[in-house]
């Protein structure tokens, strides 16, 4: 009798405990499903930048290429506070608390470049410029796109033309 008491209590403490894992796989897995869910899930940046003939042009106008410079971004505060010359002199520098990745392309007129970069996984902002002889202080010459941007509209899409980047 007192061997049956003791194997049961052995079965039921190894109930118990496999009990308790089951437990914690299912908060686990609820967990992990809540954040597919309800959190932005971008593993690529998936980039189209698209030049038309007319870019980047010189005094005699000349189209010419021009860098477009890409940023994996914590957020965007300080680089929406950043001018043209700071970001052209010192951008690692004045954005170090915030980047992540950049990622530098030349776009000649009239072509195309496709990026499909790893997003980073605390990336939220993506920030590009593009690097104008003669920026047009009236134009766009940069862009902060949220990351929920890529679960709308993969690729996304920039289109430059003249000294302006449009979305």
């Amino acid at each position: 009798m007192r061997r049956q008491l003791q194997n049961g209590a052995v079965a039921l403490v190894a109930t118990l405990i496999a009990g308790c894992g089951v437990g914690q796989a299912v908060k686990d897995s609820t967990v992990e499903a809540a954040k597919w869910a309800f959190i932005t899930q971008v593993k690529t940046m998936n980039l189209d930048l698209v030049s038309r003939s007319s870019l980047n042009t010189n005094g005699a106008g000349q189209s010419l290429s021009t860098v477009v410079r890409v940023y994996q971004l914590k957020t965007p505060q300080a680089f929406e506070q950043l001018s043209y010359a700071q970001l052209q002199a010192n951008d690692l520098e004045l954005l170090k608390v915030d980047l992540l990745a950049t990622k530098d392309v030349v776009l000649r007129p009239d072509a195309s470049v496709s990026l499909a970069e790893p997003m980073h996984v605390d990336a939220e902002y993506v920030g590009v410029v593009a690097l104008f002889r003669n920026p047009d202080k009236e134009a766009v010459w940069k862009l902060v796109i949220p990351r929920k941007q890529w679960r709308e509209t993969d690729p996304v899409r920039i289109e430059i033309r003249d000294s302006t980047l449009q979305l």
